[in-house]
Formats: structure tokens, sequence, C-alpha cells
């Protein structure tokens, strides 16, 4: 994906006159949140931050992992720039200082595919056979990284809190500072479970750190795609946000170099991640945290009717309650949606400086935005030629044969309703009716934690298409002659092969080698030796039938299968071949080049070993050839 995007990237500093050294560079502090603990969360970020630094040409990044409290303090004090940590953090600096709304969401990798949501798991030891259900942790010793912990507390938290379970009075949470070191509490027994966040355990069983079997996970919910075992439900990754007095500019640089960021690249490979994409809806982190009272909401909760009776013993109070309460409301809901105004900006300018298309639809496939990228790819020129219009009727309708491509089969309609996050290539229209292929990236939009859309991610690969039927040419046919090379011809015979095995037919295998080539070589020079196998091979195609096989083996040297064809036939169509070499004249300026080859054959039946035998045996009777007199023919004798 983002081949254009990472063009710009590549030729991004033609633009500039004097490209900027790393010392020159404007350095920007890189806060991470250190939720492996300190060397192992360093480990996985900096690949990511030393390839961003290659890809930026004014900023530098300077890498800084932080405990929670400590990025927090950091933030305060204006010594940090850049964040990149758990959703939960996101709110509690989006509440008490200047952010930017995310910059990008972080994709992570398990085995190649792309993760894009995260979830928290519930483990204890496999023996302990009195847990097994989430209500079984009523009044229960359980080991946390901390509070402040997504995937390793609050999407459990809220788990139990659905459960019923009193967070406060019902069990024993153990603030233990990382989820290595809960996982060691839950083998040691020194806790009754622990809370950690998806992928912990399946990574320390692939590393071979503890037995597969030696920890279960609690009550799994099961999530279609989602490969890592979870008790919880999903919850959007981690956020990259920047603090508000960051240049708008650099924030821009920094999107495009998160965004070019591929899953095969040596960085995101190391750092276990699959890259980078366009920032996740929060709104369900934000519920969460309201229900469960916690920072940065646990100072104004969500007043429920319990709530309400216990503060307010007669009507009065009750009254001045619920007036209080709706002021209250009424300023959360103004500042979210002040909030909500500043993002969605901050989200367009985002948009705009992507080289990809990008675009959303809704569950019913109407395009919900679209980005300047994509209309410019699409023929467009204003986003209200699209917008509110069904994305499929407009550019995704036929197939590249002209077939109709029934909207059902679509991958977008696919994802919008089973949110699987898909990866392929389809065929586009212009508005003037041009078609092109696209790389596409389908991904589910989540809110409220239901898919409402998805979001499609595409670029124009008819150069990459190109490109891609060049080095398969290259890879297959020889540069020369046009005829497939070895590789190309040895798989196109065992294909033949397979055949006569299945069917009990016949074929005939010729190996045919110019006689005297070299000293046409010596004699002319290497381009008309060149121009006599061009004319060779041009005569050999236009003498043989469609279905035969016919490709150069190396130098001089070619091999025929004459497919359907018994010995007898085989003779009269070689014999054939021969006598029309012979007669053929090669002329080249003034010169007339005349020249002969010799033919082995050998017979190719169901009862035939295998193609490197008949090979060789034809290679023999070739040989047979030359060594009584050239041009001519010999067939090897024994019954394969």
């Amino acid at each position: 994906m983002r081949y254009i995007l990472k063009l710009f990237i590549i030729f991004l500093p033609w633009f500039y006159s004097h490209p900027l050294s790393a010392s020159d560079k404007k350095t920007l502090n890189f806060g991470v949140f250190s939720f492996l603990g300190e060397d192992a969360t360093r480990d996985k970020f900096e690949p990511i931050v030393d390839y961003l630094n290659q890809q930026l040409q004014d900023e530098y990044l300077k890498l800084h992992v932080l405990p929670h409290e400590q990025l927090l303090d950091s933030i305060r004090l204006g010594k940090i720039d850049i964040v990149a940590t758990n959703p939960t953090h996101f709110l509690l600096a989006r509440q008490q200082f200047n952010v930017s709304g995310a910059i990008a969401t972080l994709v992570e990798s398990h085995q190649g595919e792309p993760v894009y949501q995260l979830g928290g798991a519930i483990i204890t030891l496999s023996e302990r056979t009195d847990l097994n259900r989430i209500s079984d942790l009523k009044n229960r010793r359980i080991g946390i990284p901390s509070k402040f912990n997504m995937g390793g507390y609050r999407t459990q938290a809220y788990e139990l809190h659905q459960a019923g379970i009193n967070l406060t009075k019902g069990v024993s949470f153990i603030e233990l500072g990382t989820h290595q070191a809960v996982v060691d509490a839950v083998i040691s027994k020194q806790i009754d479970a622990g809370f950690i966040r998806d992928g912990v355990l399946e990574s320390l069983i692939q590393q071979h750190s503890i037995p597969a079997d030696l920890i279960k996970v609690l009550q799994p919910q099961p999530h279609p795609n989602f490969k890592h075992q979870v008790s919880t439900r999903l919850y959007p990754e981690w956020p990259i946000f920047a603090l508000q007095h960051v240049e708008e500019r650099a924030v821009r640089h920094l999107a495009s170099a998160l965004f070019s960021l591929e899953p095969e690249h040596p960085a995101a490979q190391k750092a276990g991640i699959y890259g980078f994409t366009i920032p996740a809806d929060y709104f369900t982190v934000e519920e969460l945290a309201r229900a469960l009272r916690l920072p940065p909401f646990d100072q104004a909760p969500d007043f429920t009717f319990a709530d309400t009776w216990q503060r307010w013993s007669n009507i009065y109070w009750l009254l001045l309650g619920g007036v209080l309460a709706s002021i209250l409301f009424t300023f959360f809901v103004i500042a979210a949606l002040k909030r909500e105004k500043a993002e969605h900006a901050r989200f367009e300018r985002l948009l705009s400086t992507l080289g990809e298309g990008v675009y959303g639809a809704d569950r019913d496939g109407k395009c919900i935005f679209i980005n300047p990228a994509a209309l410019q790819m699409l023929g467009l020129t204003e986003k209200k030629q699209v917008l509110g219009k069904n994305q499929h009727d407009m550019f995704h309708h036929h197939y590249p044969n002209g077939k109709v491509y029934p909207q059902d089969e679509c991958p977008i309609q696919k994802t919008t309703e089973d949110g699987q996050v898909r990866r392929s290539e389809e065929w586009f229209f212009r508005a003037d009716g041009e078609g092109f292929p696209v790389s596409l990236v389908v991904t589910p939009l989540y809110e409220k934690n239901k898919i409402s859309g998805s979001v499609i991610a595409f670029q124009d690969i008819t150069e990459l298409k190109n490109l891609q039927k060049q080095l398969e040419n290259q890879a297959r046919f020889d540069s020369l002659t046009g005829l497939p090379n070895r590789g190309y011809l040895l798989e196109n015979i065992q294909n033949e092969f397979n055949r006569i095995k299945r069917h009990h037919t016949k074929a005939i295998l010729i190996m045919a080698d110019l006689d005297k080539f070299k000293s046409i070589n010596d004699q002319y020079g290497h381009a008309i030796g060149d121009q006599v196998l061009k004319d060779f091979a041009h005569l050999m195609s236009n003498n043989l039938r469609k279905t035969d096989i016919f490709g150069r083996f190396g130098g001089e040297e070619f091999v025929i299968l004459l497919t359907e064809t018994d010995l007898y036939h085989g003779k009269i169509l070689a014999e054939r071949l021969r006598h029309n070499v012979s007669e053929h004249v090669v002329k080249v300026d003034q010169l007339q080049i005349k020249f002969t080859v010799s033919l082995g054959m050998v017979e190719l039946n169901a009862k035939s070993e295998n193609i490197e035998t008949a090979l060789t045996y034809a290679d023999k009777a070739l040989y047979q050839a030359k060594n009584a007199g050239r041009n001519r023919i010999e067939i090897y004798k024994s019954n394969l």
C-alpha cells in the first residue's frame, strides 16, 4: 500500500534547495508510554522512530520512554511534543492539556496480519478449577500493571462492572507496574488472577518464555478475525497525537511519515507492528471511562437514579440536583461538540495531506467523506459529486472484463457486514468511464462498538501493474528471442508431463542445438549470432502447433515438446523442422547466412520417470546426432 505516498516521500527532498542534516532539524520530543517496561518498550519503538527520522526532512524525533505518571508530568511541563500511548492517556491528556486530535492510530501485527483493535485478557493458572468465569473473581486478589492501563485494567474492569462486581469492595487490585510482572505473579501464585492486554500471553508463548498450557484466559470472548484471546470487548488501538504548540506543518510531515510505513519494512517487522492508519474513533473508550467513573471523568460522573436518591433526601434537593445535573450535562455536551468540531477539522487537514485515496462509506454504501487524492484519481473535482451517493454504483460497478459487479460481492460491503479487514486488488472507474486497477484496504468503522460503515484506502496501481508485467516477462521469457526461458520452459513441460501421467497420453521431447554456432559468432560477430538465434526461434515458432511447447534452454540449445504425439509422427514433424532450417537463409545487410540444426528425441508417456531423466536422454540423442555428422535427428532408443 501507499506507493504514491512513498514516492512523495522519496522525492520530497527535491523540493528543498538545502536539505537539513540531523543537527539542523527541529527536534521534537516523542514520548511513549512504557507499557511493556522501559527496555521492552524502547526495543519496540526505536525502529519506528529511526524509520520516521529517515523520512522526515525538517524534523528530528527524540524518543522518551516513560511510565504513565512521568509521561503526564512531562506533557504538563512542556517537555514532550508528540505522544504515543494507550487510549486512556489520550483521554487524560485531551482533558488536561491542549492537544491535537489523534494524528494516526497504531496497527499491531499478528503473524503478518493487521490488528486494528485491542482488548484485555484475564489470566490465571490453568490448574485453577475454581476460576472459570468473570463472576468467579469476586473477593479475589487481582494483579494489574496499573489503573491507567487500557488493555491491562480498564477493559477488564468494565467487564467486571458489567458482571455486577463492585470494583472498590468486591475485589482487591494490586498494581505491579508491567504486564510481565502480572504474568510472573500469576505463575508464582502471589495473586489469583491478572489483567494483561491482548497479545502479551501469545508473545510469551511464542518466545517459549512460558509453556502454552500453563495459563488460561477466563471467559474468552469470540471476535471474528481477531487472533488474540481476550476476555473483553474490543477498543481502538494506540493513538499518536501532538501537543497544541507543535506546528501544523510538522504534524502533517509526521502524519505522512507514519502512514508511509509498510508492514514488510524492516522497521515495522522489528517493532512487531503492521503500520499506522487513519485516526480511529475513541468514543467507546470515553464511554467506558465514564461508566467506570475513571479519570478524567472521576469528578463528573454520570448520575444514576440510585446516586440521586442517596444524595438528595427531599424533593427540593432532588429538583435542585436535577437542575445541576442538566447544567453539567449541557456543559459537557457543548465541550464535546467543540472538541469534536476541532478534531474533525484536524482530521480533514490530515486527510488532505495523504497521497493515497481515502474515503468512508456508511452501512448502505453511501460515501460520508473523501479526500482530495481520491477525488483526483476518480476524475472528480468536488466532494458533492460523491458525498451521499452509493460509492459502489459510482466507481466500482463492473469487473475489468465488463461483467457487472454485484454489491453484495464487494469487499467494502462485506467488511461493513462482518467487520473483517480486507486487502485486495480491485477495479475502479473514473468519471469519464475509464477503468483502472487499484490496491484496496477496507477497514471497519465503529461507533459505540458497532460497525457503522467502513474506511477505504486505495491507490492507482496502473504503473505498478505494468512494471509487474515487465518483471514477470523478464522472469519468464528470454530477452533475445522472446521465447520462454529455461525456468518457465521447464515449468510448462512439467505441467504437460503431469497431464500425460493423469490421462496416459504421449508426447515427444526434442533437444535442438544449432550446428557450429560458435563459428558463426567468431566469423560474423555476436550481433549476427544473435540475429541467427532470433531467426531460428521465429522459424520454429511458425512451424509448430499452438499446443506445442518451445523455449530456449540456454545458449544455442532449445527444447521442444510435441504434445499428443507418438514417435512416428514426432519424427515426421522433427524432419520437417530440420529441413526448413537447412533451407532457411538469414539476411543481414549484404550477408546471407545459412546454418543447420541437430535434434535429439525421446518419447514421454505415463511410464516415464521424470522430466529430468527425459531431458538427459534427449541430450544423449542430440550428441549422437552431432557425432554422426550433424544436421540430423537421433531417437533415444530406451523405453522410459
